[in-house]
């Protein structure tokens, strides 16, 4: 299918549409960046080692989208040029995607990290296996 239009920002709503029409959805975060929180039915090519063509699966509409939007607006015309449908780029990331109602799996995965490494320190203060903190 040949390009409508090169890039284009698009909001949840106006993702959400595309999503209904049969659009893809194409996450450039990096791998670590999924511990957090991922999207099953997204394409997973991280920026970082994208060198050519997205198989779009013959999909209308390409929608990337990263942590915050930042990367994916940074780099839009370079990800624009490696799929062969309309391009978007999704402001608000993985944000807006939550608020889409697309399946997402994990979230907080920092957070929870965090939290598990303080309990392990705490028990291991109180087991005597870490001298006076």
């Amino acid at each position: 299918m040949a390009k409508k239009q090169i890039v284009q920002q698009i909001n949840h709503d106006e993702a959400k549409k595309l999503l209904d029409e049969g659009a893809v959805l194409i996450d450039v975060r990096e791998s670590m960046e999924l511990m957090g929180k991922k999207v099953p039915s997204a394409l997973h090519h991280p920026l970082s080692s994208l060198k050519g063509p997205i198989d779009t699966k013959g999909a209308p509409a390409a929608i990337f989208f990263c942590a915050s939007g930042a990367r994916t607006n940074g780099y839009a015309r370079q990800l624009a040029g490696l799929v062969d449908c309309d391009a978007y780029m999704l402001t608000g990331g993985i944000h807006a995607i939550s608020r889409m109602g697309v399946q997402t799996e994990g979230g907080g995965g920092m957070f929870k990290l965090f939290g598990l490494a303080v309990a392990v320190v705490a028990i291991g203060w109180m087991a005597g296996w870490i001298p006076g903190l």
